[in-house]
């Protein structure tokens, strides 16, 4: 019992720290999200202040030159309204300047003047600077016409904007008063570079390059829907006009996308166009550094968590599970003292409490187990056969079984019991289960089964029979099965298998191998079951060795069954009787597993046909020992009466014949003898090797040699 294995604690810190990264990711990308939008927000922000108070700053600022040019204007008309009539007081004081040229130049540059026209009452120059202009008439051009009213209407005064002289085209400012001393006009031109200069320098052009101070920003002006200039961009009056006043647009022009933003006051129409990309940049920048510092945060964040983490949670959550791990493996003293958190004190406290009454309810439940234990063994020990030899007075053939225990009683049993004098019936089961449940069952299923055969029931009768009562009544338990049923009269075997018993024949003088056998369902799955009987003719010596799956299952420390190899190889070592066999399998065994404690019950049932033989014996030995084998071969003879002579005669044959063999070779002998005749069974491992060829007449009635790749036998008969 433990919080979490070492794999699933490292599964959740995977699991954590990848969702945790997403969260953190996700807050990261949801904050640069917002971030984004509230700096596209600012960003539109931003343009409309900073359009709005650039043409707010221009609007005002044509406003005042507008304001300013009026004053200079209103100031330079006065001067050159005052001049032109200095100039008409001083031709009428002295009125010969008219008839001097150089006079009249002279007063042009005291004055300041560039031309100077006198016209008579007809409107005619009749004198001037240059001379050019005489004789030129006033109503004759657009720009002089005007100055005929000074004609008309004596003491009219007259002061015009600069323009173009209807004489030389020149840009001038003309001045006219009615003449005091004739009728008739006095005009003076004056020249207007400077005023000119100082349009050029309040201009529209300048003043938006004052405000703009090389900024990426456009402006074009309009007044009353008249386009005061073009500026760098080339788009349709139109477009220019349908810009909305006082909040931010947009516009596209030569791959490039523009804000714009426009006001209007007094006729005027300011629209500025800049760049979203310029107007951008300063927020993108900002908004770059914010994503860095967000990241930055976001990562401390992630790593001061998973800091926190290891050390409030997993940390204790580790030496939580290296507590319960050692609880788990027996230590049930163990006891765990987690206090870094409040949480942990409280799941520290709740584990100890909980393991104190496990191990109090552990305790009670085992000794209830135990006494469970003890009674199913009882029952098992008192239902099977325990005595050997089973049958003592039968020398037709021999019989032997085992069974030990695991330390949970489970279904394993043998049982054999002979219902009439020519047949012995055998047996062995495993019930799925264990305790007494499976003891009780194992008692009903071998009461059936002996009641059924006592009827004469052939086996294959016997298990169908037995299946159908036991799902009749209902048992919550299963049964696997091998009944055999064996006339020693003839050596006839019939069988059935139901289930996993596994059966191994061995022959005289040969190995053992696997029974050939059809395996039906277990009993007790369902009573339609069907099961096919086999049928063996066994000859004297034949062995049949029976075993469930606790022997093959069995394991050592390290978990390693002991197989069904070494099961063959223990089976070749044991050449003896039957109990000897199932006595040295036990013994294989327990070196094997030691002091393992075992899951499965190990049971094993050996068969040992003998037919008419009165003595059926088997061994095996050095044929560098012979003397140790005579002994024994004439014990076994004079049990049966046999001639002192016969049994010397048969002695040294033996003899004779191990002695042609190295002293190392194995020989598996086997005696089988009556009170007429003896028949000795010699195997050795060596393929092709005939002792014979070298021996003189021995005294048998008869020998045979046979061979095959691994072995060679021979086959010995005497009379006695």
């Amino acid at each position: 019992m433990v919080i979490c294995s070492e794999k699933e604690r490292e599964d959740m810190q995977r699991k954590f720290l990848t969702w945790l990264l997403v969260l953190i990711c996700s807050a990261f990308a949801v904050a640069g999200l917002l971030s984004f939008l509230q700096f596209q927000r600012q960003a539109e922000s931003r343009a409309k202040a900073l359009m709005s108070n650039r043409l707010y700053d221009l609007m005002l600022l044509i406003r005042f030159t507008q304001d300013n040019m009026r004053h200079v204007e209103q100031i330079n008309d006065r001067s050159t309204l005052e001049r032109t009539r200095a100039a008409a007081r001083i031709i009428s004081q002295n009125p010969a300047i008219i008839k001097d040229y150089e006079l009249m130049q002279g007063l042009c540059n005291e004055l300041g003047a560039t031309q100077l026209c006198i016209s008579n009452e007809e409107g005619t120059i009749v004198a001037g600077v240059p001379k050019n202009v005489v004789g030129f008439k006033l109503g004759d051009h657009e720009q002089s016409r005007y100055f005929l009213d000074c004609i008309n209407e004596p003491g009219h005064e007259l002061v015009q904007r600069p323009r173009n002289s209807a004489l030389d085209g020149k840009l001038l400012q003309y001045a006219g008063v009615t003449r005091p001393d004739a009728p008739g006009v006095l005009q003076l031109g004056f020249a207007v570079q400077h005023e000119q200069s100082v349009r050029e320098a309040i201009g529209l052009d300048t003043l938006i390059e004052q405000v703009m101070q090389g900024a990426s920003e456009h402006v074009i002006a309009f007044r009353d829907g008249q386009l005061l200039n073009r500026g760098a961009l080339n788009l349709p009056t139109s477009t220019l006009l349908s810009q909305p006043l006082n909040s931010v647009g947009e516009v596209s022009t030569g791959g490039v996308s523009y804000a714009t933003y426009a006001i209007e006051e007094n006729g005027i129409r300011l629209v500025s166009f800049m760049p979203w990309q310029e107007i951008s940049k300063v927020s993108f920048k900002s908004l770059r550094y914010m994503l860095l510092s967000n990241m930055v945060l976001f990562l401390l964040m992630f790593v001061i968590v998973w800091w926190l983490l290891r050390i409030y949670v997993l940390s204790g959550l580790q030496r939580i599970n290296n507590g319960l791990r050692r609880i788990t493996e027996g230590y049930t003293e163990e006891r765990i003292e987690e206090k870094s958190t409040p949480e942990f004190t409280r799941l520290s406290t709740g584990i100890n409490a909980m393991v104190d009454s496990l191990q109090s309810y552990a305790d009670q439940k085992r000794e209830h187990l135990m006494k469970e234990l003890h009674l199913a063994a009882a029952i098992q020990h008192t239902v099977l056969p325990s005595k050997f030899p089973a049958f003592p007075d039968r020398t037709d053939f021999d019989i032997y079984a085992s069974c030990l225990q695991a330390q949970t009683v489970g279904g394993d049993f043998y049982d054999f019991f002979m219902p009439d004098d020519k047949h012995i019936c055998f047996l062995l089961g495993d019930v799925s289960g264990t305790g007494i449940p499976a003891a009780l069952f194992m008692m009903r299923a071998i009461s059936i089964i002996r009641e059924l055969a006592n009827t004469g029931a052939t086996p294959r009768e016997l298990v169908t029979g037995t299946n159908k009562i036991l799902c009749r009544e209902g048992a919550d338990m299963k049964l696997s099965l091998f009944y055999g049923r064996l006339n020693v009269s003839t050596g006839d075997l019939r069988f059935v298998n139901a289930g996993t018993p596994q059966a191994l024949l061995c022959h005289v003088s040969g190995n053992y191998e696997m029974l050939a056998m059809h395996s039906g369902a277990v009993l007790g799955a369902y009573s339609g079951a069907a099961y096919s009987e086999c049928r063996f003719h066994l000859q004297p010596g034949d062995r049949l060795f029976l075993y469930t799956q606790g022997v093959i299952n069995a394991t050592d420390s390290e978990h390693t069954p002991f197989g069904a190899a070494r099961l063959q190889e223990a089976l070749t070592r044991e050449t003896s009787s039957v109990s000897e066999t199932i006595r040295g399998i036990r013994a294989a065994l327990q070196q094997f597993t030691g002091n393992m404690e075992q899951k499965s019950d190990i049971t094993m049932l050996s068969l040992e046909y003998r037919g008419k033989w009165t003595i059926n014996y088997h061994t095996s030995f050095t044929a560098g020992e012979p003397a140790a084998f005579e002994k024994t071969l004439q014990e076994k003879l004079e049990s049966v009466f046999a001639a002192p002579d016969s049994i010397t005669e048969l002695q040294a044959a033996v003899t004779a014949i191990l002695n042609v063999f190295a002293p190392d070779t194995r020989v598996h002998i086997q005696l089988r003898c009556n009170e007429q005749e003896a028949r000795l069974t010699l195997t050795y491992n060596q393929p092709h090797f005939n002792p014979l060829i070298v021996l003189p007449h021995l005294p048998l009635d008869k020998i045979t040699f046979l061979t095959s790749q691994e072995s060679s036998t021979l086959k010995l008969r005497k009379s006695l």
